[in-house]
C-alpha cells in the first residue's frame, strides 16, 4: 500500500482514532498503469492519463468494493496512495476526489491512477530521477467529513 494507508493503518493500530475505510492494493493498479506507460511512450501525458481512466477493473475487485463500500457512510473520498510519499516532496502530487458516491467509485479509482501521468507527478519524477515505470499507487477510500 501507500505511505497514506499506511500511516493511517499504523496510527489505528496504536488506537488511534482514524476513520473506517478501505484500501484497493498497488498490485491493483498494475494493468492500468502499464497501459497508461505504453500510452505515454506513444502519445504523451494526456494519452496516458486516458488510458489508465479507460482500464477496466477486475470484476471480482468491483465486486468486493461494492460489498464494503455498503458499510462505510457516504458520500466518500477517494485518495491516491503511493509509497512515494514517505517523502514529503510528493505531497499532493497524486488526485484525490471528495463527494464520491458508490456509483461513481470506479471511476474516481481509475482517476487516481491516471494522476500519475500528471505533468505535475512527471516533472516531479524527472527531478528525482525516478523512471515513470517505478510509480505504484494504491487507493485508499474513507467516508468524507463534512465540518
Amino acid at each position: 500500500m501507500g505511505a497514506k494507508a499506511a500511516a493511517l493503518g499504523r496510527a489505528r493500530r496504536l488506537g488511534f482514532p482514524v476513520l473506517a475505510g478501505l484500501v484497493v492494493p498497488v498490485d491493483c493498479s498494475a494493468a492500468a498503469l502499464r497501459a497508461a506507460r505504453e500510452a505515454f511512450a506513444t502519445g504523451g501525458s494526456g494519452a496516458a492519463r486516458l488510458a489508465a481512466i479507460g482500464a477496466p477493473l477486475d470484476a471480482a475487485l468491483v465486486a468486493e468494493l461494492r460489498d464494503r463500500v455498503a458499510a462505510l457512510d457516504t458520500p466518500l473520498v477517494v485518495r491516491s496512495s503511493s509509497p512515494l510519499e514517505a517523502a514529503g516532496t510528493w505531497a499532493g502530487a497524486f488526485a484525490s476526489y471528495i463527494g464520491i458516491e458508490p456509483e461513481q467509485l470506479e471511476i474516481a479509482i481509475r482517476g487516481c491512477w491516471a494522476s500519475a501521468f500528471s505533468r505535475d507527478v512527471l516533472e516531479r519524477l524527472e527531478h528525482e530521477g525516478i523512471d515513470p515505470a517505478a510509480v505504484r499507487l494504491a487507493v485508499l477510500i474513507q467516508p468524507a467529513v463534512e465540518f
